[in-house]
């Protein structure tokens, strides 16, 4: 065979090789362009066996993992390709293909044959707002790189209730007696979705609200509800009652942040939500948490703190407590939903100038019955003639009410048309030295249990500012209120005289609630989590 032959065939077999090539090229598609991947931390126990899902690794009936769109990738291989993953970030994620993990925290980076990749890729999260970056790289038989794309995983914050949400269901404990009528006024009302246990089988600890401290973690697939469990009653009251109570029924997981020494501030009174706001232009679509802090530099454990700082989306800020005995924030502050409002909604707040102008308007001689063997005063006359109780309460307004409510305006750009102030007064008992305690039933820390069209139906506790056998109606102190709530709130005075408030508490103190989400993070807050990453 001649030189020139040789040559020939060589071209030939070349143009030959390289019309395989570009067949082959031609059978691949591009790499699609995948959206981002949103989930829930996978914290709970689908499979009911005692263990969460993330340690229960593979949990059989597991519906938190966020199937990545198979069907897109495998235009972009052939049989004998393989397609590289790669975790970019810190997060914690497990890729799964089937039933084996590609990806964890140990392994950051592997490859799969293009044909096994059919077997449906998954991703678990398996911590609270996180974000990740997965590589996706399609390789041919070589292992030569043919192309990658980018997929941006994010994991649900913690997200805390507030009361604009819809209600769901209710909880409350029976002590046997003292709060019967409380509890039979909101079983009329709320039916099966109010859940009662017996006091007597958590040692008669009634502070329900105190105890934990509910909070959703959602995705466009799933719905996680996560109940904050306070380390306020460790090993004795209440303790049980989350997972005994509340867990039951659905996607729900009990966690909490702290241990040891717990002081008052470490009780969910102390911890609550405002509405969606909008704050120097940026908007907190779910609202943001606030919390007081004590003397001695009590407040909320650290660890609970910086978890909640970690969520991003509810920007916690502070309130002084320092002058209340009991120190949380719900004995003075509230929200409730208002379609008249500016912003939907108003801030409740107890208010001294108001209960004064309000006892003068009443006749001296006007009876309280109540207050006699408890307080010390049968009329309203005698407590407008005691002067240190006055100077007491004018002091609390001027030195701690008035300031917290500047800090409530700052922090959550709030004006006086937002604010509404509600009779309030305080008191010093020798128990609690030099901190105040609600003279009058703090009608503030209310029950607000909100219907899915806005109507409002309000468990307030009742001042009892009448004789026995008057009814309700006529008490003046509950026209006072009355008159300045909305129309869409139902109010339900019901009484918590000695089971709460001679306990040194109210009815939002001893009930609880879990509510419906109203908007979606991942549309509505990544400006608030990207800030932060």
């Amino acid at each position: 065979m001649d030189r020139i032959t040789i040559v020939a065939l060589l071209a030939l077999s070349a143009v030959a090789c390289k019309g395989d090539a570009d067949e082959e090229a031609d059978k691949r598609g591009r790499l699609p362009t995948f959206g981002p991947v949103y989930g829930v931390p996978n914290f709970d126990d689908d499979d009911d066996n005692g263990r969460d899902d993330w340690k229960d690794e593979g949990a059989a009936d597991d519906n938190d993992l966020v199937p990545l769109p198979v069907d897109e990738l495998e235009s972009a291989v052939l049989g004998d390709d393989y397609v590289n993953f790669a975790l970019v970030g810190s997060a914690s994620v497990r890729l799964w293909n089937g039933d084996a993990v590609v990806l964890d925290d140990d392994t950051r980076e592997g490859a799969i044959n293009a044909s096994d990749v059919s077997k449906g890729l998954a991703v678990e999260f398996g911590d609270y707002a996180e974000a990740e970056t997965l590589v996706v790289t399609t390789l041919d038989t070589n292992g030569a790189a043919i192309e990658s794309v980018e997929i941006q995983l994010h994991s649900a914050p913690a997200i805390l209730n507030h009361h604009l949400q819809p209600f769901e269901r209710a909880f409350a404990v029976k002590d046997g007696g003292g709060n019967q009528s409380m509890v039979d006024d909101m079983k009329d009302v709320m039916g099966d979705a109010f859940i009662t246990r017996n006091a007597a089988d958590y040692q008669f600890d009634v502070w329900v609200q105190d105890e934990f401290e509910n909070a959703t973690l959602t995705s466009p697939t799933s719905r996680v509800d996560l109940v904050i469990d306070s380390i306020r009653s460790d090993g004795f009251g209440l303790d049980p009652y989350p997972e005994k109570v509340v867990a039951k029924g659905g996607d729900i997981y009990v966690d909490t942040w702290g241990s040891g020494y717990a002081s008052s501030q470490d009780s969910f009174g102390n911890l609550e939500v405002s509405p969606p706001v909008t704050v120097g232009g940026v908007e907190y679509p779910f609202g943001r948490i606030y919390y007081g802090d004590w003397d001695y530099g009590l407040s909320i454990h650290r660890r609970l703190a910086n978890f909640l700082d970690d969520q991003r989306v509810q920007r916690p800020f502070t309130l002084d407590v320092s002058w209340l005995c009991v120190g949380h924030v719900d004995e003075f502050t509230t929200f409730l939903p208002d379609p008249t409002a500016p912003k939907g909604f108003r801030l409740y707040v107890a208010d001294v100038p108001e209960a004064y102008a309000f006892l003068e308007g009443l006749p001296p001689d006007h009876p309280l019955p109540r207050y006699a063997p408890s307080k010390g005063y049968a009329s309203v006359g005698e407590v407008l003639a005691d002067r240190a109780l006055r100077a007491l309460n004018d002091d609390i307004q001027r030195d701690f009410i008035d300031m917290n409510v500047d800090r409530m305006k700052l922090e959550l750009g709030l004006d006086d048309a937002d604010i509404v102030r509600v009779p309030g007064m305080f008191e010093e008992l020798g128990l609690c030295g030099p901190y105040g305690l609600a003279f009058i039933p703090a009608t503030v820390n209310m029950l607000v249990s909100t219907g899915e069209g806005g109507q409002v139906e309000a468990f307030i506790p009742d001042p009892f500012f009448r004789s026995e056998g008057v009814p309700q109606a006529d008490d003046p102190f509950i026209q006072q209120v009355n008159a300045l709530l909305p129309d869409n709130v139902t109010p339900h005075w019901v009484d918590g005289w000695y089971t709460y408030h001679l306990g040194w508490g109210e009815i939002h103190c001893g009930t609880n609630t879990t509510r419906t989400p109203t908007a979606n993070w991942w549309e509505d807050a990544m400006h608030l989590l990207e800030e932060g990453e």
